[in-house]
Protein backbone atom coordinates (compact mmCIF):
# COMPACT_ATOMS: atom_id res chain seq x y z
CA UNK A 1 0.00 0.00 0.00
CA UNK A 2 1.15 3.52 -0.85
CA UNK A 3 1.57 6.10 1.18
CA UNK A 4 -1.69 7.92 -0.12
CA UNK A 5 -3.71 5.29 -0.11
CA UNK A 6 -3.09 4.77 3.94
CA UNK A 7 -2.99 8.97 4.21
CA UNK A 8 -6.77 8.54 3.07
CA UNK A 9 -7.53 5.61 5.20
CA UNK A 10 -6.39 6.80 8.23
CA UNK A 11 -8.83 10.52 7.36
CA UNK A 12 -11.75 7.68 6.63
CA UNK A 13 -10.64 6.77 10.76
CA UNK A 14 -10.11 10.13 11.91
CA UNK A 15 -13.53 11.11 10.79
CA UNK A 16 -15.21 8.13 12.64
CA UNK A 17 -13.30 8.83 15.74
CA UNK A 18 -14.42 11.82 15.77
CA UNK A 19 -18.31 10.99 14.85
CA UNK A 20 -21.23 11.11 16.91
CA UNK A 21 -21.53 7.05 16.58
CA UNK A 22 -21.07 5.40 19.85
CA UNK A 23 -18.69 3.66 20.92
CA UNK A 24 -19.07 0.69 19.72
CA UNK A 25 -20.71 1.60 16.15
CA UNK A 26 -17.12 3.11 15.85
CA UNK A 27 -15.46 -0.27 17.68
CA UNK A 28 -17.66 -2.20 14.61
CA UNK A 29 -16.61 0.50 12.15
CA UNK A 30 -12.96 0.46 12.54
CA UNK A 31 -12.11 -2.89 13.56
CA UNK A 32 -13.68 -3.99 9.64
CA UNK A 33 -12.70 -4.87 6.35
CA UNK A 34 -13.10 -1.03 5.97
CA UNK A 35 -9.97 0.22 8.19
CA UNK A 36 -8.10 -2.00 10.45
CA UNK A 37 -7.75 -5.02 7.80
CA UNK A 38 -6.05 -2.69 5.42
CA UNK A 39 -3.46 -2.04 7.45
CA UNK A 40 -0.44 -3.33 9.05
CA UNK A 41 1.10 -1.93 11.98
CA UNK A 42 1.94 -2.62 15.47
CA UNK A 43 -0.37 -2.04 18.19
CA UNK A 44 -1.31 -2.75 21.88
CA UNK A 45 -4.62 -3.79 22.51
CA UNK A 46 -5.56 -3.11 26.09
CA UNK A 47 -8.82 -5.29 25.83
CA UNK A 48 -10.57 -2.82 27.66
CA UNK A 49 -13.85 -0.87 26.56
CA UNK A 50 -14.52 0.14 23.03
CA UNK A 51 -13.02 3.31 23.50
CA UNK A 52 -10.21 2.57 24.98
CA UNK A 53 -9.07 -0.30 22.07
CA UNK A 54 -10.15 2.06 19.66
CA UNK A 55 -7.79 4.89 21.14
CA UNK A 56 -5.30 2.41 21.29
CA UNK A 57 -5.46 1.64 17.83
CA UNK A 58 -5.70 5.09 16.64
CA UNK A 59 -3.24 6.47 18.38
CA UNK A 60 -0.54 3.77 16.80
CA UNK A 61 -2.25 4.82 13.26
CA UNK A 62 -0.81 8.19 14.15
CA UNK A 63 2.34 6.87 15.04
CA UNK A 64 2.26 5.19 12.11
CA UNK A 65 1.34 8.12 9.79
CA UNK A 66 3.98 10.01 10.98
CA UNK A 67 6.74 7.54 10.47
CA UNK A 68 5.43 6.81 6.79
CA UNK A 69 5.50 10.32 6.21
CA UNK A 70 9.36 10.35 7.38
CA UNK A 71 9.98 7.08 5.14
CA UNK A 72 7.74 7.95 2.17
CA UNK A 73 7.83 11.28 1.22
Amino acid sequence: MNYKELKDIHKKAKKIVSSNLTWEEKYNIIFSEEISYKTDFDWVDPDMDYEDDVMAYMNAFDDCMVECKINYV
